[in-house]
Order: structure tokens, then sequence, then C-alpha cells
């Protein structure tokens, strides 16, 4: 069997780089979703142009 060329056969593999790679490329797909919930909550078009006060109950002050 010969070993492909960029890997000689004194050297090894490297678990914690590919951990590190692994927990990087995870993080990152995290904050990703995570960003995009944010900004799909934010401009949701049902929500769009409606204010907040104006979907809540009236306020018994002023009665």
């Amino acid at each position: 069997m010969s070993e492909s060329p960029s890997r000689r056969r004194g050297q090894h593999r490297d678990p914690v780089g590919a951990v590190f790679g692994a927990v990087w490329a995870v993080g990152n797909a995290a904050v990703i979703a995570l960003l995009g919930v944010i900004v799909h909550n934010d401009f949701d078009t049902a929500r769009l142009g409606t204010h907040p006060a104006a979907n809540s109950a009236p306020d018994s002050t002023y009665a």
C-alpha cells in the first residue's frame, strides 16, 4: 500500500486540530442560524408597519 504524498510515514493526524476545527465550524453555523432567526423575527412581514402599542390593550388610566 502506498500512502499519499502529502502524508509521510512518521506523520500522524492532529486530533486536537480536528476538534478545534469542528468546534469552530459548529460555532459559526450556530451564530449564523441565530442571526438568521433574529433577522427573520425583526423583519416579519406580518408585523412590518405596526407598532407594538397598537397591539396592546388600552390603558385604563384615561377612562
